[in-house]
């Protein structure tokens, strides 16, 4: 009797622990990202970062400045972006903001994850800068740089 109470308990336990994984997993699901505001360089760069993630290339494009948009057009957009993304997922993570004269510099740290092996983590971590400028109005910016894979390598190059 004491051995059918000491095993009943272990299997409760694992059903348990299977339920808090599950709802641990589910919780963390990309689709419950929210959009922040669009009146700062912060919101604008988490925003296209995630317009990305939930493949809404349109509003992910509405973020582009006027002049990359003019070397860009969204069927390229699209094709450049989407070719980086089909075997990972990432994560963004938003740090310092620094102020200049005509444009902004957000420190963004972009940690991607590729499926792998059982024990084959296949993290990889790029500290890098999103460059913003102004847009028409003063709470309005604009993307004019952004961390590759997310921004093609020929956007930013100056035309001739």
């Amino acid at each position: 009797m004491k051995d059918d109470k000491f095993l009943i308990s272990i299997v409760v336990g694992i059903v348990v622990l299977i339920v808090v994984a599950l709802t641990v997993v589910l919780l963390r699901a990309p689709g419950n990202e929210a959009y922040l505001p669009d009146d700062t360089p912060e919101g604008v760069v988490h925003n296209y970062f995630l317009a990305l993630q939930k493949d809404e290339y349109e509003k992910a494009y509405g973020y582009l400045a006027d002049e990359v948009q003019s070397k860009v057009d969204l069927d390229k957009f699209i094709r450049d972006v989407d070719n980086f993304q089909a075997d990972s997922q990432a994560a963004l993570q938003i740090g310092e903001v620094s102020t200049g004269a005509s444009r902004v510099q957000v420190d963004v740290s972009i940690t991607t994850y590729n499926p792998g092996g059982l024990f084959d983590s296949n993290t990889y971590t790029q500290h890098q800068t999103a460059l913003l400028k102004p847009g028409a109005d003063d709470s309005e910016w604009r993307l004019t740089s952004f961390p590759y894979p997310y921004w093609g390598y020929d956007w930013s190059e100056p035309t001739e």
